[in-house]
């Protein structure tokens, strides 16, 4: 009797220990660490998102959410509901052909069909009518940022010649020519009758014929077809004879037959430019604006978010007055080994695979 006695004892002892531990770790789990308006984020929502490579949530990194901090997963999580409060409030709403027009990419991206569409989101326990409900709050979202933010942003030609003026530096160009070549190889025949072909060839261009169609006829060596154009070349991309004598030619010009230990060359210089300042063409004025329009968005972006945004809801943060300790800690259960030692095995990171596609942005 007193031996069953003992044996319940300890089994209820045991069973309460194992109840108080989960009681503990749901605690930690579930604790409440910033309020957006008087709601709650919990410790359980920086965790979803850190261990999910799909999790909708903007303004994540191109890494995603693996390898933040706590306390900038936190802040993902408070901007995402801020700017969720923020399309409510001004009644946004995405159109039921965005959404199919957003999906239908995300199909042809992956290559797949509508049933491997459905089957991949079945993987991660997701219907059909819930990823497009996923996909309307990004648009959302993403029709919010913009018009609070992006249609406020203009880069005028006077801002891109100001940038082009105070970093002219960046817009330099090296010494280039432009060459069309004939080459006939020592291996074709004689050296001396090869030199007097080229010689041949030479007072053929020099007359009027075409040098592009000579070329195609007689060489033996790159650009044949092309009419021996072999593109522009800065100092010391030929081969060092090659280069001496291209770099000697203005354009138009066309040189004396040489050899080298190859064979014999012809070249005629089309274009030769020097070095200098690069002149502002359309793709220079597209890459400034660019580059422009970008920090512009960037800076109305945190101007927007940080003094106006945030100042119209109230935010609490609690883990930004904890101490320094990642959630891993948190749910880390207590070790029974000496100071110094560590028992716990690592996770093994999840590699992202083609369903990452089908979450927006």
């Amino acid at each position: 009797m007193k031996k069953s006695l003992f044996v319940f004892i300890i089994g209820f002892v045991g069973f309460v220990s194992v109840w108080t531990c989960a009681s503990v770790q749901a605690e930690v789990v579930n604790r409440v660490i910033a309020t957006v308006d008087d709601e709650p984020i919990t410790l359980h929502e920086i965790r979803s998102l850190a261990k999910s490579p799909t999790q909708q949530a903007m303004f994540l990194p191109p890494g995603g959410a693996a390898t933040m901090a706590d306390k900038d997963l936190l802040e993902v999580l408070i901007m995402n509901k801020l700017i969720t409060k923020e399309v409510e409030a001004q009644g946004i709403k995405a159109k039921p052909e965005d959404i199919d027009s957003y999906i239908e990419r995300i199909k042809n991206q992956s290559r797949i069909d509508d049933e491997q569409f459905k089957a991949a989101l079945a993987t991660q326990g997701m219907t059909m009518e819930a990823y497009r409900q996923q996909v309307a709050n990004e648009i959302e979202r993403a029709l919010l940022v913009n018009r609070e933010i992006g249609s406020h942003v203009n880069v005028t030609p006077e801002d891109v010649e100001r940038y082009y003026k105070a970093n002219s530096a960046d817009y330099t160009q090296a010494e280039q020519v432009r060459v069309r070549h004939i080459f006939l190889p020592f291996s074709a025949g004689d050296p001396a009758e090869l030199l007097a072909q080229m010689e041949d060839i030479r007072k053929r261009a020099v007359g009027g014929e075409d040098f592009g169609a000579l070329a195609d006829q007689n060489s033996k060596g790159p650009g044949v077809g092309q009419g021996g154009d072999l593109g522009y070349f800065k100092k010391g991309q030929m081969s060092e004879e090659i280069d001496e004598v291209a770099f000697s030619l203005k354009s138009g010009e066309i040189s004396q037959p040489f050899r080298t230990n190859t064979g014999v060359h012809l070249i005629k210089v089309e274009e030769h430019t020097q070095p200098g300042q690069t002149t502002l063409d359309k793709a220079s004025v597209e890459q400034i604006k660019s580059k422009l329009y970008n920090e512009a968005l960037k800076k109305r972006y945190d101007r927007w978010f940080q003094e106006d945004l945030r100042f119209r809801h109230n935010i609490e943060n609690f883990l930004a007055a904890a101490p320094t300790r990642s959630s891993r800690d948190l749910l880390k259960k207590p070790s029974a080994e000496p100071a110094g030692q560590t028992t716990a095995a690592q996770a093994p990171k999840e590699e992202p695979g083609f369903l990452d596609s089908l979450w927006p942005f």
